[in-house]
């Protein structure tokens, strides 16, 4: 079955800060777009429905409709990824993985290989091209550079996986029926699966910009983020209301993103975001954290009325009051040890949310 062409509803548990932020149309009517890539000027992307592979010029005055065919007569094509002149191409209902070289006018697609399990996301470390195979919920890799490459098994047992983001040694995934983003290092012989969010809404493209790992959540309809050096992430909304977003990618300060069932890529210009996170971070102060006992609350320069709502794990409100000065939170005895939730919030809507552990 493929994801892009059933629905489910499900109303997961998570934490957001809000974002505001607007996206503004790239190219419109599109046949089901999946995924993107850039070279150059030239923005990529893939037609599933369409069974090819497209492309616009980025600083063509012509209007966001005139796209150009690269290759058609592809088998329901999902991931792509560039190497070189080279744009590899996952076709799902091909069960393979094709390449063709952009330079060409005409570019014919060349087998890599074939007898893969609906092949859908990509990932590129030296010349090791990882795979992610929807329906055989594993990620496999093969070596680009072989003539005639074969697919060994890195991780079996996965929920759904359908794209991927490596961090150094870090694989990030993106198990869409698991709704979670889990990880592995590839450096081991045997990787362990560790979780890394869980509760998001049919995660679905990865991309990193700096520390902070963005997601598009196709179920959700929206595109969030997480920082990765947080021992226990929280995801925050970037921006919502989107249609299908199935795939991502950053080209300077400008996040693309792929809108499945609006037939179209639009993008957000990072550089406007108005992140609420008021007070500012470094005049919040949490201490002691981790604690056993109670966390004193100290604000600076606090403008206007404070509330602070404090809930646990499972999103239940422990208590919601005003700011004081003197304000400290008392975890008593018989208090469960575990994760809480601060969120600090002005009377204008302005949020910023704190992690308190209990020991």
């Amino acid at each position: 079955m493929n994801f892009l062409y059933t629905l489910f509803i499900i109303t997961p548990l998570i934490i957001n800060i809000k974002i505001e932020a607007q996206t503004t149309d790239v190219v419109t009517g599109l046949n089901n777009p999946t995924t993107i890539a850039i070279n150059g000027n030239d923005l990529y992307f893939s037609e599933a429905r369409g069974n090819k592979i497209s492309k616009i010029n980025l600083n063509s005055s012509l209007p966001a409709s005139s796209t150009i065919d690269v290759i058609t007569g592809l088998n329901l094509p999902d991931g792509i990824i560039l190497n070189g002149n080279n744009l590899y191409i996952a076709e799902w209902a091909g069960n393979k993985i094709s390449k063709i070289d952009i330079t060409q006018t005409t570019p014919t697609a060349i087998d890599v290989i074939t007898g893969l399990s609906g092949p859908a996301r990509m990932a590129l470390n030296g010349n090791d091209l990882y795979i992610v195979e929807w329906s055989g919920n594993k990620i496999s890799k093969i070596d680009i550079t072989q003539t005639t490459p074969t697919a060994i098994e890195v991780l079996t047992g996965l929920s759904g996986p359908l794209a991927m983001a490596l961090n150094g040694n870090d694989l990030y995934i993106a198990e869409y029926s698991g709704n979670k983003i889990s990880k592995i290092d590839i450096t081991q012989t045997t990787p362990t699966v560790t979780d890394v969010i869980t509760g998001l809404s049919g995660p679905n493209g990865l991309t990193y910009i700096g520390d902070d790992l963005y997601i598009s959540e196709l179920r959700g309809n929206k595109i969030s983020k997480i920082d990765i050096t947080d021992t226990t992430p929280v995801a925050i909304d970037v921006i919502t209301g989107l249609n299908g977003p199935s795939d991502l990618y950053l080209n300077g300060s400008d996040l693309y993103i792929v809108e499945a069932f609006g037939n179209k890529i639009s993008k957000l210009n990072l550089n406007t975001l108005s992140v609420n996170n008021f007070p500012k971070k470094n005049l919040i102060k949490i201490y002691p954290n981790p604690t056993s006992a109670s966390v004193n609350i100290d604000i600076e320069e606090v403008q206007s009325d404070v509330n602070l709502h404090l809930t646990n794990a499972l999103g239940q409100v422990l208590f919601i009051k005003n700011y004081t000065s003197t304000n400290q939170i008392n975890f008593d005895i018989d208090t469960p040890k575990g994760l809480y939730f601060l969120q600090i919030e002005t009377d204008d809507g302005e949020t910023e949310t704190r992690k308190i552990i209990k020991q």
